[in-house]
């Protein structure tokens, strides 16, 4: 079984998205994910800095257009990168559960934030977006 990881991206006007994430048939979505292009450039940096060999620990919020808040969080240390996205598990106490993780190595994260980043310019160039 392999360990591929895509993370992809249907853009909608006013810049919002339907964001996938998805490896070995398991996916996650994220439907009308505000601020897209912003996510898009934040993973960029990201890919760029791990590329560079810097130790990283990101969060990074992801709302919907409907206020639903999920927490994306990627880490990397000693050449193995882990990815995570919790959402509150519906308790008052508003616990994070799993709903989403990945493991592995800087070129296969880079490889998924490219075609990502392509998904993104691609749509806009063309423009091309999804309804929603």
């Amino acid at each position: 079984m392999s360990n591929n990881l895509r993370l992809n991206m249907y853009l909608m006007r006013k810049n919002r998205a339907c964001l996938v994430f998805k490896k070995d048939g398991i996916l996650f979505r994220v439907n009308r994910l505000v601020k897209a292009l912003e996510f898009v450039a934040e993973m960029e940096l990201l890919a760029k800095a791990i590329d560079m060999g810097a130790g990283q620990e990101c969060y990074y919020e992801l709302v919907d257009d409907r206020g639903k808040k999920l927490v994306f969080e990627c880490g990397f240390d000693l050449g193995v990168l882990s990815l995570c996205v919790r959402r509150p598990d519906g308790t008052p106490d508003k616990f994070l559960c799993k709903v989403f993780c990945w493991e592995g190595s800087s070129v296969e994260f880079r490889k998924a934030v490219q075609g990502l980043a392509l998904m993104a310019s691609c749509a806009r160039t063309f423009n091309v977006y999804r309804k929603g």
